[in-house]
């Protein structure tokens, strides 16, 4: 399996992807999402093959690998990057949800799935350059309870981290709301450019 091994490290190459985009705390990816990897049958299994024990699983190994560091210090909730509720219902579960709920059960950190939804289907991104994702998620998401937000330090958990523009306008829709929040991210992959140089070792 491709790890990154970046577990949380400042200036690392997921905190880069939103340095001057979105203000971020720390942030991390699991596993680097490379073609013809267990990592991609990995979150193609999660995505589109009826398997949210997968992202379960995954969660909770992504929050093991951070407890023996500072990562979750401080962080107050977690917030999934939401689904269309059409795209959810087809699918039957949200795949960030359910990372979320495997970095619960090893966290105890609260999720909120209501505060934040997202009030456009837009098209899938696989195929879109980085300007093309921009615009394709521009004003796609809303902001349902506030005030379950306002002062918090909000984990962003997502699949997969490519251009960051998904977790960029959800984080830009929760700013203009309640300005007094913090981010950090926590992505079960890291795919693009920025995953370039494998580290093809086991866990140990």
């Amino acid at each position: 399996m491709p790890y990154t091994d970046y577990r949380g490290k400042a200036g690392n190459p997921v905190e880069r992807v939103f340095w001057g985009r979105l203000p971020i705390v720390k942030a991390n990816a699991y596993m680097k999402y490379v073609s013809g990897s267990d990592s991609r049958r990995a979150v193609l299994r999660l995505k589109y093959f009826n398997r949210p024990d997968v992202g379960n699983y995954l969660g909770a190994c992504m929050a093991t690998d951070l407890l023996d560091t500072d990562f979750f210090t401080d962080i107050d909730m977690i917030i999934p990057i939401p689904l269309a509720s059409k795209r959810q219902r087809k699918r039957g579960y949200n795949q960030s949800e359910e990372l979320a709920k495997g970095i619960h059960r090893i966290t105890s950190l609260p999720i909120d799935n209501k505060a934040v939804i997202r009030t456009v289907a837009n098209p899938t991104q696989t195929h879109l350059d980085a300007a093309a994702r921009r615009i394709n998620v521009k004003d796609i998401f809303a902001i349902k309870v506030a005030e379950n937000l306002r002062g918090k330090h909000i984990l962003l958990v997502d699949d997969v981290l490519t251009t960051g523009a998904t977790i960029i306008s959800c984080g830009q829709a929760i700013i203009k709301v309640c300005p007094d929040v913090r981010f950090s991210v926590l992505t079960l992959s890291l795919a693009g450019h920025h995953a370039s140089g494998v580290n093809l070792q086991k866990k140990k």
